[in-house]
């Protein structure tokens, strides 16, 4: 069977080594990072679902198999843990907006508008989670069908009109402008 990029560090996560631990952070957490960041548009919610990913390969690491695609099942994990988180928030908010006088919604929303953008990131921010986590997964992060299949569950084909989709919408986003969709495409 040939060698993974990763086989190394699981087989010290396997064995209960820290060094394994410290070999795929050292390979993947920038990447990570960077993708809950772009997903959430938040440094601060980025930060805490980064530590929650990471926290899960110290404690389940052990139990992954020599042959797993470890940086799928990262971006899974951090994937999965934004869409959690998500939905938490999503249940908070309403419960908020229950509680609070009908002058005061809204203002919630405006607590994170500090961050500056680029046309780029706004555009993606106005996409939908679904089809922003597919662009930051296959443009950005640079996974192939089959590693953004596997992370999404999902079957290649559907990834590929998925992505082409969401290509469509960042287009309509960016008002047609072909530059920067072009920094998605990727060619297999």
């Amino acid at each position: 069977m040939p060698e993974t990029p990763d086989q190394d560090a699981l087989r010290l996560l396997e064995q209960g080594d820290p060094r394994g631990f410290d070999l795929a952070y050292a390979r993947h957490a920038e990447r990570i990072f960077g993708f809950l960041l772009r997903l959430s548009g938040s440094r601060a919610v980025a930060e805490d679902l980064f530590q929650h990913t990471f926290m899960r390969l110290a404690e389940f690491g052990a139990r992954l198999r020599v042959d797993s695609d470890l940086r799928a099942w990262l971006f899974s994990v951090a994937r999965n843990a934004f869409h959690s988180q998500a939905r938490s928030r999503a249940v908070q908010a309403r419960a908020t907006a229950e509680l609070l006088p009908a002058a005061l919604q809204g203002t919630t929303a405006s607590l994170d508008s500090g961050l500056v953008l680029d046309e780029l990131e706004r555009a993606l921010a106005r996409l939908p989670a679904s089809d922003r986590e597919l662009l930051l997964l296959f443009g950005v992060e640079g996974l192939s069908h089959a590693d953004v299949a596997r992370v999404l569950d999902l079957d290649q084909v559907t990834v590929r009109k998925r992505v082409s989709r969401a290509r469509a919408r960042l287009a309509e986003a960016l008002d047609g402008d072909a530059r920067a969709v072009s920094k998605f495409k990727v060619s297999e």
